[in-house]
């Protein structure tokens, strides 16, 4: 058979099998309905509203439950687009118009419910014109116990004429059981199906209350006493503030008028459903519970140099502890009685209840001696601050020496050190004993090594800058006059942490950066064998000897000897400071001019 013949017969038998193969698909009518709910499963716990979307292209039905359910109802769904219902899980005991918001006419096919409706899964289904076109599911879930966490907040967010609100509430309150008294404390309910029960302005489990019921309960009963009981309500200082977007209840209880006694007193926050007045249980029943300790409300404050020495920035920091709530400001107060001086200074508490506030002072400031405290817990905070300044004179005079030591008949310092002495050459022959703040008479500079020569002498006015009560040339200072004490190249940062190891640093800094005449004065010294030292005498008062250091063994140590006149001949005298001056000295014209070289 040819290829000719063949052809055909292959082409219709592929014709046939193809035909045999194809089954027709049934076209959808263009205006055919359709429905469907904005979520296949829609979740609500027993007792809270729930919202149903449902999306229809025509006039429908919406069917939830059934017989099976002991629960069957129906809504009817007006014109096309989305209809939104909500549904009231607690109030469904009566008509359905009473629980049910949204669309058309609403039947309930079953009879009334006589408790909040039951929780379990109920099948829902849209139909348009009796056809089922959509099918969903509502799960209502069993209640559960509601939990509660307390929280502090400060005073001050009663304070506000507005309406409270939750987003200023999250924002002030901190996690904590320990409430000082005066501050709020504040539980945190996590409610669970309370939305439609709960009357923020009634909590006292009555009928108005729909059985709930929050108190604060008294733990500890002691002899002879009955526990106290407190009812949430406005006159025992309590507002109840809700969002139900988050589940969410606030109880912020003003512990202002709750007793204390001791230093702290327990107490318990209780939310209870009566069963005489709720609809979710048979007996009285506690859900919700949590602790608040209440404590008196303290602070204590320590201030970090407290005492600021003239070669020191005049900044101090005041650190502290309160049991006072986070976010609660409290005031510190410095005050210089009889001076036109005050200071009032916000100090914010952190959340781990600390105050920190570093104050700086001004230059006239310096001098003054005055309380520091915080407002409202004086007897708690006080601190006395001095502001030191620096004043120093004194007064060297012409002598007889048997060539071991000298006499400086006058010296005052504001706030102690040392009287050095040195040759024209500036060459050192000794150092003073330690001398506390105030005034010194006839005192006694040992010599290091044995005058052998009359001579002119100059004795300098030296700071314990680092107040070890020994003299060190390379860290303590000259007093000066005219100028500033001060270290300008020190910086906030470097006041704010400074330790006593860098005090040292401090103290031996470039004294290019001091300005001023060094406080000293000059006088002829002769050597006479027979030569003694007169007693020592000082004069200070009761402020500057608490400012006084340890004293310490001195490797210049004061002899006492019989006093020694002056000569006549040739007396130069020191020149006492005026008290507008720091310091005064008077210093001869050569050696003045090469010590202020230095």
């Amino acid at each position: 058979m040819s290829y000719a013949v063949r052809a055909p017969s292959v082409l219709v038998a592929a014709l046939i099998l193809l035909a045999a193969l194809w089954v027709p698909t049934p076209a959808v009518a263009a205006d055919e309905p359709t429905a469907s709910f904005g979520e296949d499963v829609t979740t609500v716990t027993r007792g809270d509203v729930v919202e149903i979307r449902v999306r229809h292209s025509q006039p429908g039905t919406l069917n939830i439950g059934g017989d099976g359910y002991g629960y069957h109802l129906s809504v009817a769904l007006v014109g096309s687009g989305t209809t939104t219902l909500t549904i009231d899980t607690y109030n469904s005991t009566g008509a359905p118009e009473t629980y049910v918001s949204g669309g058309g006419n609403k039947t309930l096919h079953t009879g009334q419910l006589s408790e909040p409706i039951e929780p379990t899964t109920y099948v829902m289904n849209v139909t348009i014109d009796g056809v089922e076109r959509a099918i969903g599911q509502l799960d209502i879930a069993e209640r559960g116990n509601t939990s509660a966490t307390t929280n502090v907040a400060p005073a001050s967010l009663n304070d506000s004429d507005t309406a409270m609100s939750t987003e200023r509430i999250r924002g002030e309150i901190t996690e904590r059981t320990t409430v000082a008294k005066g501050d709020l404390a504040v539980v945190r309910l996590d409610e669970s199906g309370l939305e439609s029960a709960l009357n923020p302005g009634d909590v006292t489990g009555g009928a108005n209350a729909n059985g709930i019921e929050i108190t604060l309960n008294q733990l500890e009963v002691r002899p002879n006493r009955e526990q106290q009981t407190f009812l949430a309500t406005p006159e025992n200082g309590t507002t109840v503030v809700t969002d139900f977007e988050t589940d969410e209840v606030f109880v912020i209880w003003d512990t202002s008028d709750l007793p204390l006694e001791g230093d702290a007193e327990d107490y318990e926050l209780q939310v209870t459903l009566r069963g005489d007045h709720s609809d979710f249980v048979d007996e009285d029943t506690i859900t919700a519970r949590s602790r608040v300790r209440l404590v008196e409300p303290t602070v204590s404050i320590e201030v970090r140099n407290e005492t600021v020495y003239p070669w020191e920035s005049p900044q101090v920091t005041v650190t502290g502890e309160t049991t006072l709530a986070p976010n609660s400001v409290v005031e510190l107060r410095a005050r210089a009685p009889g001076q036109p001086f005050l200071k009032l200074v916000p100090m914010t508490v952190t959340a781990n209840r600390t105050v920190t506030q570093n104050l700086t002072f001004a230059p006239e400031d310096r001098g003054l001696t005055f309380p520091l405290w915080v407002r409202d817990y004086r007897d708690q905070t006080e601190h006395t601050m001095r502001i030191l300044d620096s004043e120093a004179s004194l007064r060297f005079v012409d002598q007889e020496t048997d060539g071991t030591f000298v006499t400086v008949s006058r010296v005052n310092l504001s706030v102690g050190g040392f009287v050095a002495v040195e040759t024209a050459d500036e060459e050192p022959m000794g150092t003073s004993a330690y001398l506390p703040p105030g005034t010194h008479r006839n005192v006694v500079v040992e010599f290091d090594r044995r005058q052998l020569v009359d001579a002119e002498l100059l004795a300098i006015a030296y700071a314990d800058r680092d107040r070890d009560g020994n003299f060190s040339a390379a860290v303590d200072a000259p007093y000066r006059t005219g100028g500033d004490e001060t270290e300008s190249g020190a910086t906030d940062d470097d006041v704010a942490g400074d330790s006593d190891e860098s005090a040292d640093d401090d103290a031996a800094a470039d004294d290019d950066r001091v300005t001023g005449t060094i406080v000293a004065d000059d006088a002829m010294v002769r050597l006479e064998p027979g030569a003694k030292t007169p007693t020592p005498t000082a004069t200070t008062t009761a402020s500057e000897t608490e400012s006084t250091p340890a004293m310490t063994t001195t490797p210049f140590p004061v002899v006492e000897r019989t006093p020694l006149e002056p000569a006549a001949a040739g007396t130069n005298t020191g020149i006492p400071f005026s008290p507008g001056l720091t310091v005064v000295a008077l210093v001869l014209t050569g050696l003045a001019a090469r010590r202020l070289r230095r």
